[in-house]
């Protein structure tokens, strides 16, 4: 089993942090893990991603074309890498993002999570990347909240530590 994990959005909304901890709970489950990222040149607010394969056996290739899971944060990435999901995708969104998308694919698995609204009731938007983590640990059978929590707490500084481990349990309580 291989599959390959889209998480998008811009820069600023913690996208390559999540990628980071996805990948290092992961690891911890036990997977052969490869994880890339890229974004713009704008520090904040340009397109921002994070790719992440995950295997039970070795990983030989590594070209990431498509995505069997696409988390998507923001507008533009949402359209930008809609194309990317391979058909029967699983694909976690924000609400308000899914609102303002128009037309979407009709052969995807699309999950709607309330992850900007979430975040900005715990206090800081910016952990609306844990609380669109939070959610896929409910939904795959790959990676568990125990692991992303571990994960939280081995790579966060201790002040960030209790709200984004708040964003994970919500995120998994929300679908």
């Amino acid at each position: 089993m291989q599959q390959n994990i889209l998480i998008s959005g811009t820069g600023g909304q913690g996208i390559v942090a999540a990628g980071e901890f996805l990948s290092d709970a992961l690891f911890r489950k036990g997977y052969e893990v490869m994880f890339g990222r890229s974004y713009g040149a704008e520090a904040r607010g340009g397109s921002c991603r994070s790719e992440i394969m995950v295997s039970d056996v070795e990983i030989n290739d590594l070209q990431f074309e498509r995505s069997d899971v696409l988390l998507a944060l923001s507008l533009p990435a949402f359209k930008k890498f809609m194309g990317v999901a391979k058909p029967g995708s699983l694909i976690l969104v924000d609400n308000d993002v899914y609102e303002r998308a128009g037309k979407v694919r009709d052969d995807v698995e699309i999950i709607r999570v309330p992850s900007r609204e979430i975040s900005l009731k715990l206090g800081n938007p910016i952990v609306a990347n844990m609380v669109l983590l939070g959610a896929l640990a409910k939904r795959s059978e790959m990676v568990n909240l125990e692991l992303l929590k571990d994960a939280v707490r081995a790579n966060m500084r201790p002040s960030m530590q209790e709200i984004n481990l708040k964003a994970l349990d919500l995120g998994y309580a929300s679908i």
